[in-house]
């Protein structure tokens, strides 16, 4: 009945269902935060599925003071927001109304961005930079540096980054690849 192939047969699937579990916390924050932006009309299926999530400080295009941004990382764009306050009231607040909202802002596909890794005045470590281009590879001279909380943010965003930026060269290349035969 519980032979050593049984046994870690079962071992296997209970660590993949873990797992899966483990995910769904992080889903349904995602999901919370994606719900509360505004203003966005586009569609969401161009964007592709949301991988990442976070708030930023944002300066743009080498502006002195930051901005706060809410910033989604899907599979094929990063979309900028504008948190909005929450209002204070004397009441009690639903639960709706007390999640997160966020103004869109504006949109990058993948193929229009650019990143900087390592930006020579960051004593702290914890910023990165999207240069933005135009289809004909012209930068159009919009720079966003980007100002995690912490190091571990910064890294799992430029990973993530690079890791989509390097998959859409790999389908560029190998598109041209096979149109050429």
């Amino acid at each position: 009945k519980y032979t050593p192939d049984r046994s870690e047969k079962r071992k296997t699937e209970l660590q993949e269902a873990l797992k899966i579990m483990e995910q769904v916390p992080r889903y349904a924050n995602d999901a919370i935060h994606l719900m509360g932006l505004e203003g966005y009309h586009g569609n969401f299926d161009i964007l592709g599925q949301l991988l990442l999530q976070e708030n930023f400080l944002v300066y743009i295009n080498g502006q002195k003071k930051p901005t706060p941004r809410q910033i989604f990382c899907f599979e094929n764009a990063v979309l900028f927001s504008k948190p909005v306050p929450v209002k204070n009231t004397s009441r009690k607040l639903s639960v709706s109304q007390t999640a997160p909202k966020y103004s869109y802002k504006n949109h990058f596909l993948l193929s229009q961005i650019g990143l900087t890794r390592f930006l020579p005045d960051d004593v702290t470590n914890v910023q990165f930079q999207l240069n933005i281009y135009k289809k004909n590879q012209k930068h159009t001279g919009e720079t966003f540096l980007l100002q995690a909380a912490n190091t571990g943010i910064r890294d799992q965003w430029m990973n993530k980054i690079e890791k989509l930026l390097f998959m859409q060269f790999e389908n560029m290349k190998n598109r041209a690849a096979s149109n050429m035969l």
